[in-house]
Order: structure tokens, then C-alpha cells, then sequence
């Protein structure tokens, strides 16, 4: 058998091996990766915290011009029930009706500026609920498909483990030494086709004899520059 070319194609069945691992741990990365996720919510959490409080400092508005409009009708009361007679007391009176209406023109202004701040935070409450939901939607729909790839690509895994098991057992225990040491060496690529002459790898040239040698069934031939075992078809 040729080993040479039993070697290439552990070698083809090694390099589609590891693009599926790489990929699985890329998959893997952006799965565990949900950063636009936590923003998204702690945006909405922030928006949800101060649409709570814009509501409450509204209702507080509103409470602060309730009771003052009640004071000024209580004051009033005093002053047009006829009950007082004394001029001092009347006029007394008078002034603060007077000072209770415009403390209430301030806070009637704190109430609208009250009510715009609420109506602005629960705008910005709804738009980081609808990002939320959108990013929540849109990160179901590309996990579900990187979910469908990863396992397909452990399927890929499973049956390149199987070829290359296949192809291992019948090489000689020597060549698949030399074999992974170079793998280790080369970064992962231990064997190199010929391509116009010269190394696939490294693009060295390669004289006709050598070009011969890795054509040939009956040794092992090595690039004279990366020492890869060298694969000529």
C-alpha cells in the first residue's frame, strides 16, 4: 500500500477534524456570550427603576397640590363664612389666601414638570422593553441555528474519528510517530502536496527527483526545507 498517500489522507481527515473543533469552541464562545443581552437588561432594569420613581415623585406632585388647594378652600372658608368680623383677622387672612395661591401656581408647576418627566420615562421604560424583546428574539434565533451547527459539526467529528481510525490502523506505527511529530511541529499540517513544482506548505521548490520520490509508492519523502512528508498524486 501506498503510505504516502494513507498518510495525506490522515492528514486531510486530521485538518477537517480540527476545523470542526475550532469551530465547535467558536460556537461554544458565542453561546456563553451573552453581553448584549445583560446590556439589554440592565438598560431595562435602569428604565423600569426610573419610570417607578417618576411615578412616585407624580403622585408626590400631585398629593403637594391636592393638599395645598385644600388649604387655600379651608382658607377661604374662614374668610368668606362670615364668621370673622375683625378687620385684622379678615386681612390676615386675606394675605395668606394670597401666599397659599402662589405657592400653588409653584407647585402646579412642579406637578407638569412632574407629569412630563413620567410621560418621558415611561417612553424610555417601553423602547428598552422593545430591545429587550429584540434581543432576546434575535439571540433565540442564532442560537437555535448555532445549536443546529454545533450538532452537526459533533456528527462530522464522530464520523472523521472513524475514518481516521480506519486509515491509522494501516500504517506502520513508525509513520504515525513521524506523523504527529511533525504535526506538532508544523502546526498541524505533517504532510504537503505538490503544487507547480514546489512545497504546498512552504512553497519550496522541489527538484524532479524529489518530485518523483513523493510520487513514489515504495518510501517516504521529505520537503528539503520543512521536513513535511511530501505528497505528490
Amino acid at each position: 500500500m501506498n503510505q504516502t498517500l494513507s498518510l495525506y489522507r490522515l492528514q486531510q481527515t486530521d485538518s477537517q477534524t480540527t476545523r470542526a473543533l475550532t469551530r465547535l469552541q467558536a460556537i461554544q464562545e458565542i453561546l456563553e456570550n451573552d453581553e448584549a443581552l445583560r446590556v439589554a437588561r440592565e438598560q431595562a432594569e435602569a428604565a423600569e427603576k426610573n419610570r417607578l420613581s417618576a411615578e412616585r415623585s407624580l403622585r408626590q406632585a400631585e398629593a403637594a397640590v391636592r393638599g395645598q388647594q385644600i388649604k387655600i378652600e379651608q382658607t377661604e372658608a374662614s374668610l368668606y363664612g362670615g364668621q370673622i368680623h375683625n378687620p385684622k383677622e379678615l386681612q390676615e387672612l386675606q394675605n395668606e389666601a394670597a401666599a397659599l395661591k402662589r405657592y400653588l401656581a409653584t407647585l402646579e408647576d412642579r406637578q407638569l414638570e412632574a407629569m412630563l418627566a413620567d410621560e418621558e420615562a415611561e417612553a424610555a421604560h417601553l423602547a428598552a422593553q422593545a430591545t429587550l424583546q429584540g434581543t432576546q428574539s434575535g439571540l433565540n434565533e442564532r442560537n437555535r441555528s448555532l445549536s443546529q451547527e454545533q450538532a452537526s459539526l459533533q456528527r462530522e467529528i464522530e464520523k472523521f474519528d472513524a475514518e481516521r481510525q480506519a486509515i491509522a490502523n494501516a500504517i506502520p506505527a513508525e509513520y504515525i510517530e513521524t506523523y504527529n511529530r511533525l504535526r506538532q511541529q508544523r502546526g498541524g499540517v505533517a504532510v504537503a502536496g505538490i503544487s507547480d513544482s514546489t512545497c504546498a506548505a512552504c512553497g519550496s521548490g522541489l527538484t524532479p527527483a524529489q518530485q518523483q520520490a513523493a510520487r513514489s509508492a515504495a518510501q517516504i519523502a521529505h520537503c528539503p526545507s520543512c521536513g513535511r512528508i511530501l505528497y505528490g498524486s
